[in-house]
């Protein structure tokens, strides 16, 4: 979404570090960011409350929601990749869905203050705010994306052409977005794609640009499992309409 983004209003983004000047991560650079007059784009995965950071600052969110199986498969895949999980059997698979349906989402989120996935989906869809939120599936980015890009040159950059729309579209692909990691990897540049800590697991071919697809989830839960994600996510999972 970032890539997506900045493509559109700066134009075509090389790398991850330049994304981050642009749209600074604010789990990264907040202090710095309450503290400077940065007026742009901050990505966050906190949910929404008076308390957030920069929230009296914001004139609009863009707000991107995934079913919460397919969550749950990439957050797993994510650990592996930090070093925040080391095993990766059937049975480490297995007691990360039972952590991630207890929370109901990842444990780590809660601990980094992110919430869980429905208080964090339920702040941002269902609390009034003082600025208008678009909300984004991730299902309907991947389906169509030049239908989702036109509804962010809506909000952001109204006077962009249909070309315009159709450049930051491609230059945000799945397979363009491996081209920049590889990329970063190579030149080591620091961002979402790069970081020194992350070495070993880029050396063992982990990537952050992994699969880019949908129905994840479907794949690697049981149907059993399958069916207490869903119930521990309810009634947001219906209302959604997965």
């Amino acid at each position: 979404m970032r890539f997506l983004v900045c493509n559109l209003l700066f134009g075509r983004q090389e790398s991850a570090a330049a994304l981050n000047v642009l749209a600074p991560d604010l789990h990264e650079s907040g202090a710095l960011l309450e503290q400077s007059g940065h007026a742009g784009l901050v990505k966050t995965h906190f949910p929404y409350s008076r308390a957030l950071p920069l929230a009296e600052r914001t004139a609009a969110a863009l707000y991107v929601v995934r079913e919460p199986a397919d969550v749950l498969a990439s957050s797993f895949h994510y650990a592996q990749r930090s070093g925040a999980a080391a095993d990766e059997s059937r049975r480490g698979f297995d007691r990360y869905v039972d952590d991630f349906v207890s929370h109901r989402g990842d444990p780590r989120f809660l601990q980094l203050g992110m919430g869980s996935w429905v208080d964090n989906v339920r702040s941002w869809l269902r609390v009034p705010h003082p600025f208008p939120v678009l909300t984004i599936k991730y299902e309907e980015l991947h389906a169509d994306p030049v239908a989702v890009c036109r509804g962010l040159a809506q909000l952001l950059r109204p006077q962009s052409s249909v070309q315009e729309i159709d450049a930051a579209v491609a230059n945000a692909s799945f397979a363009r977005m491996r081209e920049v990691e590889e990329a970063d990897i190579r030149e080591r540049r620091v961002g979402i794609f790069y970081k020194p800590y992350l070495q070993s697991a880029i050396d063992s071919g982990r990537r952050f640009m992994r699969r880019g697809g949908v129905g994840d989830g479907d794949q690697l839960l049981t149907p059993e499992q399958r069916a207490r994600v869903r119930a521990a996510c309810e009634p947001l999972v219906t209302e959604l309409g997965y």
